[in-house]
């Protein structure tokens, strides 16, 4: 059985992070979808991290193949209590790939597991979460940009604050 994790903050998912997941779960037996804590970032979302995750199960439910997790540890050591085969990037661009480059190289180094790049369908390519969140911030539609799932999810945690 081949096992494949996806990391990422997804804060929140878009399109294009579930375009990839979807992809994935039609090449892999097993994709586990987890939410690194990043520290730089805690705080800085319009989401918590736990909320994060609440949107990530909603939008990836109709993949039975999908599980999702959140983790504060390393990519590798997860990687490794899982028995994870290979690690899944997406890269948007030359820039993107330069950065998960490098911790392709890290992880490989400390964990001794393979990274796989797959690069953004052009339609997704200027999709970020970034550009989600301000979307968010200034009122503007943003059910183009985030899977159906993690549009009703999103909304009913906005209407609740």
């Amino acid at each position: 059985m081949k096992r494949v994790l996806i990391p990422g903050s997804f804060a929140p998912i878009t399109v294009g992070h579930y375009d990839m997941v979807k992809r994935c779960s039609e090449m892999f037996d097993e994709v586990y979808v987890v939410i690194f804590r990043n520290p730089a970032k805690d705080g800085k979302g319009i989401f918590t991290p736990e909320q994060c995750l609440e949107i990530l199960k909603s939008a990836v439910a109709d993949l039975p193949n999908v599980k999702t997790d959140m983790s504060e540890g390393l990519v590798v050591d997860y990687a490794d209590a899982n028995g994870i085969d290979f690690i899944v990037k997406g890269v948007r661009d030359t820039v993107d790939f330069e950065y998960e480059y490098d911790l392709y190289v890290i992880n490989r180094d400390i964990g001794g597991v393979d990274t796989l790049f797959m690069p953004s369908r052009p339609e997704y390519k200027h999709i970020s979460s970034t550009f989600v969140r301000d979307m968010i911030k200034f009122g503007r539609d943003i059910t183009p940009y985030v899977p159906a799932g993690a549009a009703g999810c999103i909304e009913k945690m906005l209407k609740n604050r």
